[in-house]
């Protein structure tokens, strides 16, 4: 009985919540990708996922706390952003976010982004479903920018992760005080971003330092108070995070490209100079200003396919004018082969 009900938890600990804890020393993509699937790529913003998933370099993208904490500090409006996926697998997944400036030089913004299974099943040795459960995972950041000048902005963020393994009403953890329920230390995300002239801009991110040793964002789970189930240590990869931005005139209609370069260090240490330590992947994406209210996009994620829309209205209240955005992004995971074809944003500001 105690080898199922460590089986359990450990498929669990793997399939739902390596969005918060891994393995150190993970050399691989497919090993990163629990924390790189969800959090990188998943309900950050549906206007970002359809042009590639990019961000960092754009003054516009929101939430900026989850995004670069540097871009809140070019709020001039209350903005917010609410996004909702499904993904295949049973799998659901969002982001909230609100932000706007304070003062003449600074922005602060609030962003919770969402991951659940719907439908997860709990095997036992011989592949048999003995039962199933709805794991969720959440993050949220809290980020603060002051813009040193009309063009530099620097940013800072906090994040902190909680989740939760809905196994505890299982039969077979009976007599035992299970833990189902987790949060991880908080995690430190630092930002700049540059707007060069009116088509370049850059960026660059440092994501998940910690105030631990190495700054590493580093914890253990124990599933149980009494010790009776294996406990996981995990650490969240160090990341930087560089992007580049251009816009442009083609045939009198906006275009922009983004790009944006990656490396996680997977291992617990302050800095790590084996390549064996490291993964690396990028981004590329791009979009037109079809008529002054709708956009199309395109993009990349590593060796993901996205496609995205989205279009421009304004609500009048009075004499007050709130304009909003409409996105949807279209979704291929190649290495997977599941495609995501619902993902809907809402944006808008309160001038």
């Amino acid at each position: 009985m105690i080898r199922l009900k460590n089986l359990v938890v450990t498929t669990l600990a793997v399939c739902s919540l390596a969005g918060s804890a891994m393995a150190i020393g993970f050399t691989k993509k497919s090993e990163l990708g629990g924390f790189d699937g969800f959090v990188e790529r998943m309900g950050g913003g549906v206007r970002e996922l359809g042009r590639g998933n990019t961000g960092t370099a754009d003054t516009a993208t929101m939430p900026g706390a989850f995004w670069n904490p540097a871009l809140l500090g070019f709020r001039e409006n209350i903005g917010y952003t609410l996004n909702v996926e499904k993904r295949d697998l049973d799998r659901l997944g969002g982001a909230f976010g609100i932000e706007g400036k304070v003062g003449k030089r600074m922005g602060v913004g609030f962003a919770v982004l969402y991951r659940g299974d719907r439908d997860f099943k709990i095997i036992d040795e011989d592949d048999q479903t003995v039962s199933t459960s709805k794991p969720f995972f959440s993050m949220f950041y809290l980020g603060f920018a002051y813009r040193a000048t009309r063009q530099d902005a620097f940013g800072l963020s906090l994040s902190m992760s909680y989740d939760n393994l809905d196994i505890a009403d299982s039969r077979y953890f009976e007599g035992i005080e299970v833990e189902e329920s987790f949060r991880s230390p908080v995690t430190i995300n630092l930002g700049w971003t540059r707007q060069w002239n009116a088509k370049w801009s850059s960026s660059v991110v440092i994501r998940n330092l910690s105030f631990s040793k190495n700054l590493s964002a580093k914890w253990t789970k124990n599933p149980s108070r009494d010790n009776t189930l294996n406990s996981t240590e995990g650490v969240r990869p160090k990341v930087l995070q560089i992007g580049l931005g251009y816009r442009s005139k083609i045939m009198g209609k906006p275009v922009y490209a983004w790009m944006e370069a990656l490396d996680y260090q997977v291992a617990d240490t302050l800095l790590a100079f084996d390549p064996q330590l490291h993964v690396w992947t990028g981004r590329v994406g791009f979009e037109c200003e079809a008529t002054p209210n709708a956009t199309f996009r395109v993009g990349m994620d590593d060796l993901n396919w996205m496609l995205g829309a989205g279009y421009k209205f304004e609500i009048r209240v009075g004499k007050r004018r709130f304009p909003i955005e409409l996105n949807y992004a279209f979704l291929y995971e190649t290495s997977a082969g599941i495609w995501s074809p619902f993902s809907l944003g809402l944006r808008g500001y309160i001038p």
